[in-house]
């Protein structure tokens, strides 16, 4: 753990032990858990980057020139959302880093009440929404890329099944009937294979990213409970203020001075 890394993890703990001491056990525990989805998909960004390195190596080796560069340039697209993915995540974290410092600030010099602005993080949705978007576009360009290989797949089976048809007819042999590709058997199905897997794992970060932006959610409603709880009742500041003021009562005379 760097030494950044280890400073964010430390004003966390202590904005999580602040709200637990003062009976906010379940912002802390969606707090703790964001942070914790947030950990899990730097991870997950930074597996499938390196994997799809492999994969357009991988792509290289295909002889359709044309199905192969269309191939490779769709898995680039997808290499370029991912990582603008990680680079929002990495933006949000630290946001959200420096929001939770200055909170830490606000309860040492205006109390706990402070801690009822500790969800309300500006921008968390929008950000996770622009996360989500290109983690939409990267599964869509990893489904073409695996639509490329697959077209290739079927065009040299067809290929290889009528030069078996013209093999058969030179000898003297029955035709036999075109059979259907299996796209989980041969070299072209060695390379779809990884990209289904990305796309699978891009299918449960997107996932990942909404349970995000509900966590983000319920912390919010929950700021805005505490802040209203904070405010007066109008209703009775004006009741308050619209009642007469009660007439001081006169002290009773003394008992001397009623018997003169």
């Amino acid at each position: 753990m760097g030494a950044k890394t280890a400073k964010q993890q430390d004003a966390l703990t202590e904005l999580l032990d602040l709200l637990t001491q003062n009976g906010k056990k379940q912002e802390a525990a969606e707090l703790s858990a964001l942070f914790s989805q947030f950990a899990a998909m730097e991870t997950q960004y930074g597996k499938v980057l390196s994997e799809l390195a492999a994969v357009r190596e991988q792509l290289a080796t295909l002889h359709d020139g044309g199905n192969r560069a269309a191939a490779m340039q769709e898995t680039k697209q997808t290499q370029a959302h991912i990582t603008q993915a990680k680079e929002t995540l990495s933006t949000l974290k630290g946001n959200m880093t420096d929001k939770i410092r200055k909170t830490l600030a606000a309860v040492k010099q205006h109390g706990i009440s402070a801690l009822n602005k500790a969800a309300d993080f500006l921008g968390v949705k929008k950000a996770l929404a622009e996360m989500k978007g290109n983690v939409q576009d990267a599964i869509a360009s990893t489904q073409s890329s695996i639509d490329r290989i697959n077209a290739v797949g079927s065009e040299l089976h067809a290929l290889n099944e009528h030069a078996k048809n013209l093999g058969r007819a030179l000898t003297g042999k029955e035709r036999k009937e075109l059979t259907q590709r299996n796209e989980d058997k041969g070299v072209l199905a060695a390379v779809a294979k990884p990209l289904k897997r990305h796309k699978a794992t891009l299918e449960g970060m997107e996932k990942n990213i909404e349970r995000a932006m509900a966590r983000v959610e319920r912390l919010e409603q929950a700021a805005a409970k505490g802040r209203e709880k904070e405010k007066p009742s109008i209703r009775e500041e004006i009741k308050a203020a619209a009642k007469p003021e009660q007439p001081k009562k006169k002290a009773p005379q003394k008992a001397q001075e009623a018997s003169l």
